[in-house]
C-alpha cells in the first residue's frame, strides 16, 4: 500500500513552479552580441601590455541593442591561463570600457569595475568596448592563453 500523505505537498510544489506569464513582465528585450574579442598579441617575458579603448583592432567590442536603459555589470578575469595552468596576470582600472556610438564616435568613458548605466541613443544601439592590462612575468612560457569576460545586463529596479 502507497502512503499518499506525501502528495498533496508535491502537486503544490508542482503548481508553484510551473511557468507562468506574469503580470508584470515586460516584452522589451535587449540584444547582446559580441563583435570582436579583447586581444593583447603578442605578449613578451617580463613586460606588460596595455589595450586602450581606442585601439579597434584589439579592443573588445559587444554590440548592445534595446529601448530602456539597462545597467551593466563586468565579471572581470584576474588571468589568462593555458589549458596546462600558466597564467598570465590581468588587470582593469576606470577608463578601461567606454560606450560608442555605432559610426564609433565616444559617447562615454566608463568604469568596468562598477555598474554602469547604458543609456540607449536614437538608433537603439551602441557598442560597449573594453581595454585592459595584461602583465607577464620573466619566467613566463610561450603559450596559448585565454580568459572570459562575463557582461551580465539587467533593466534598473528588476
Amino acid at each position: 500500500m502507497t502512503s499518499r500523505t506525501g502528495l498533496a505537498p508535491l502537486f503544490a510544489l508542482l503548481l508553484a513552479s510551473w511557468a507562468m506569464p506574469a503580470g508584470a513582465q515586460t516584452t522589451k528585450s535587449v540584444s547582446i552580441i559580441p563583435v570582436q574579442s579583447l586581444s593583447f598579441g603578442l605578449l613578451l617575458p617580463g613586460h606588460r601590455e596595455s589595450v586602450r579603448t581606442s585601439d579597434v583592432s584589439r579592443r573588445a567590442v559587444v554590440a548592445l541593442a534595446g529601448d530602456d536603459p539597462v545597467d551593466v555589470t563586468l565579471v572581470l578575469p584576474t588571468a589568462m591561463e593555458t589549458p596546462t595552468g600558466e597564467r598570465i596576470r590581468l588587470s582593469f582600472s576606470a577608463g578601461d570600457a567606454a560606450l560608442l556610438t555605432t559610426s564609433g564616435s565616444t559617447i562615454s568613458t566608463l568604469d568596468p569595475l562598477q555598474v554602469n548605466r547604458v543609456q540607449f541613443g536614437n538608433d537603439r544601439t551602441v557598442l560597449f568596448v573594453l581595454g585592459g592590462t595584461a602583465v607577464t612575468a620573466a619566467t613566463t612560457r610561450p603559450g596559448h592563453y585565454t580568459a572570459r569576460v562575463a557582461l551580465l545586463v539587467n533593466r534598473p529596479g528588476t
